[in-house]
Parts: C-alpha cells; sequence; structure tokens
C-alpha cells in the first residue's frame, strides 16, 4: 500500500455496500481493509473479491484495522455506536442517509461530531448532482414562492422491484425516513430552512401490520422560513410511478431532476421574453439495485454516477482534513432529519407542528 493511500472499511455489505466498493475502486487511492456484517457470508462475499477483511461484528473490525474512514451502509438502527467508537479511533465517517433512527439521536451525534471537529459527511447524494448546482445557480438570489413535489411509486407493491421489509417498518428507518427523505433534503437545500408543516398519512392499499407500520400515502405542506411553501405528495403503491420536483418564483419556474441529472424551465420577468431552460448533463447509467453496471456503461463513467462523486468528496476531506467540500455536513443532515420528525409528529397529531 502506498504511504497515501487510505484505509476504508465498511459496516453493511448490503446493496448500497456494493455501490460503494464499485465507486471506491472507480475512484483510487484507497484500499479497502475489512467490511462488517452481522451476516458474516455476506461480508466474505463482499470482502474476498477486494482482498478485504470480512468481520460479523464492526467492534473488531476498529480494534484489528488501522483505518483512515469507514462507509456506515446500515439502517438507521446503527449509527451512534459508531461514531462514538470513531471518535476514540480518530477514524472518519460516511454515513448513508437516514443520519439517526431518530431526531433525538442526530441531536446527540450532532454533538458528537462538533465536539470532537471528525470529518463526517452524509449520504444526501443528490445534493452532488450537476443539475442541483445549475438549479441554485440560475435560481440565485431570487426567492422561491412555491416548491411541489411528487413522489410516486410502486416500490411496497408485491412483484418485481419491491423493497427489502425493513423499508416498511417505521421502527427501523423505513418509510418517510428513506426514500423521501432525499426529496425533503433536496427542497431543503435549494429552498432553506423549513419553519413548520401539516401532514397526513393514510393507508388506503396497505392497512398497517406488525410487518408494515409506515403510512403508504402521505400529503405534506410545508412553511420556509423566508416566507415560501411547498407541497409534496407520496406513495409507495402506485403502478406508474413517477418523480416531480419543481420551483417557482416571481420570475421562474423550474423543474429538476437530479437523477439522472437533468433541469427544464423558463426565466424571466412579467413583459420580457422568457429564456427557455432545457439541459441534460451526460452521465452514464447508474447500477442497479441488482448490483450489476449498466451493460452501456463507458469505462470513463462511475459504475454508479449518483454515489460516486460524495464519496469522492469524503475521501477528499479525510486527506485535506477539511469540510470544505462536503456538502451535508452531520449538523445539516440533522436539520432534514427534525424536518422529518415534524411530519411524522404532524401526521399524529393532526396539526401543524413546528420544526
Amino acid at each position: 500500500m502506498s504511504s497515501d493511500e487510505l484505509a476504508i472499511g465498511l459496516i453493511g455489505a448490503g446493496n448500497i455496500a456494493t455501490r460503494h466498493l464499485a465507486n471506491l475502486d472507480f475512484i483510487g487511492g484507497n484500499r479497502v481493509a475489512g467490511i462488517a456484517d452481522m451476516n458474516l457470508d455476506l461480508a466474505k462475499e463482499k470482502a474476498d473479491p477486494v482482498g478485504a477483511t470480512a468481520y460479523a461484528d464492526w467492534e473488531e473490525m476498529f480494534e484489528k484495522e488501522n483505518l483512515d474512514g469507514v462507509l456506515l451502509c446500515t439502517p438507521p438502527i446503527l449509527r451512534k455506536a459508531v461514531f462514538e467508537a470513531a471518535v476514540d479511533k480518530k477514524i472518519a465517517v460516511f454515513c448513508e442517509k437516514p443520519p439517526a433512527k431518530d431526531v433525538a439521536e442526530a441531536r446527540e451525534i450532532t454533538k458528537i461530531v462538533e465536539d470532537s471537529g471528525i470529518i463526517c459527511s452524509v449520504g444526501f447524494n443528490c445534493r452532488y448532482a450537476p443539475s442541483v448546482d445549475k438549479c441554485k445557480d440560475l435560481i440565485g438570489s431570487r426567492p422561491i414562492n412555491i416548491a411541489r413535489a411528487a413522489v410516486i411509486s410502486p416500490a411496497a407493491l408485491p412483484g418485481p422491484g419491491r423493497l427489502e421489509d425493513w423499508f416498511f417498518l417505521k421502527e427501523k428507518g423505513g418509510g418517510l425516513f428513506d426514500v423521501m427523505i432525499h426529496t425533503l433534503d433536496l427542497i431543503r437545500y435549494v429552498a432553506g430552512p423549513v419553519e413548520t408543516v401539516q401532514a397526513f398519512g393514510t393507508n388506503s392499499i396497505i392497512p398497517k401490520s406488525k410487518d408494515f407500520t409506515i403510512e403508504e400515502t402521505m400529503s405534506i405542506n410545508m412553511l420556509f422560513e423566508s416566507g415560501g411553501t411547498a407541497s409534496v405528495v407520496s406513495t409507495w403503491c402506485c403502478a406508474q410511478g413517477t418523480s416531480d420536483l419543481t420551483f417557482f418564483g416571481k420570475e421562474f419556474q423550474i423543474t429538476l431532476r437530479p437523477i439522472p441529472p437533468g433541469l427544464k424551465g423558463r426565466i424571466g420577468a412579467k413583459g420580457e421574453k422568457a429564456k427557455n431552460c432545457d439541459e441534460e448533463f451526460p452521465q452514464g447509467p447508474a447500477m442497479g439495485r441488482s448490483g450489476e453496471i449498466h451493460p452501456d456503461r463507458k469505462p470513463e463513467d462511475p459504475p454508479d454516477p449518483p454515489h460516486c462523486e460524495e464519496v469522492k468528496v469524503f475521501l477528499e476531506a479525510i486527506r485535506t482534513g477539511s469540510l470544505g467540500k462536503v456538502r451535508s455536513p452531520f449538523a445539516d443532515a440533522a436539520g432534514t432529519m427534525a424536518l422529518v420528525d415534524a411530519i411524522t409528529r404532524s401526521i399524529e397529531s393532526g396539526q401543524v407542528e413546528k420544526v
């Protein structure tokens, strides 16, 4: 191993770990030293091809490996203990979303991170999309009147493409805390902090049970600290899936797509000829949930572009000791957790809730 090569560990050997491993190999300048998973066979399956050591216990990996950084790729039931150990071992942490199991733990981890000065990045990968950069640049300082989003998916319906069972268990971080959190985080990133929310959740298709404890359909209204508003609708029970996010202002309307990156809209004051914005950003096809790299991928393309840039920035932060290019530091990610918590409280209370 060369002196500038980073030793990296992974906790969790599931689908997202497969994507990160492919990107780590593509980026280079690092060595995967260990992979830990309660399923040791799965850990070995991922570790053997990259020459890493498999562990059934992440704490043992921390003791035996001299790690520079760790990628935390588990559901959010495992977060705080890893951060505490990482601070003790001086290991940088890339934490997959959601950043904590609940907002109280998010606050505790924020204090751990801030008191220690540990390098940390949270996996809100949409923030790194070139279309998001372009959207923020086009809007600039113009106030956003309305953000409107629809996240419609068949992910809870039986058949091909149905997500793993834990995605439907609120106590394990499923539902709103997982897939939907990307859209909520992106709205915060572009439009700014949210002040209050009112939300409704239903289970008209899939009733709640011990195996399905989330709301399968939601409608969310938000008020930004800036005075703008947002409306978000979501369901996991529609065969015809779609995703849409549009920002409206006095002089603009921009529809943003982070994956694959693109945007479309118009900018111009009333009475002026509006400027059309229609841009697609070249990007190779992303790796599917099966872990197979798309056959049309070119060698110069990352294996999984949506996650590659965030990992690249994390590795650079370890080398430089600076969070300068990290777009989702833990304290800000905790702000998205606070938004999710307020939405959950509003669904339960039927009232407007403060974030």
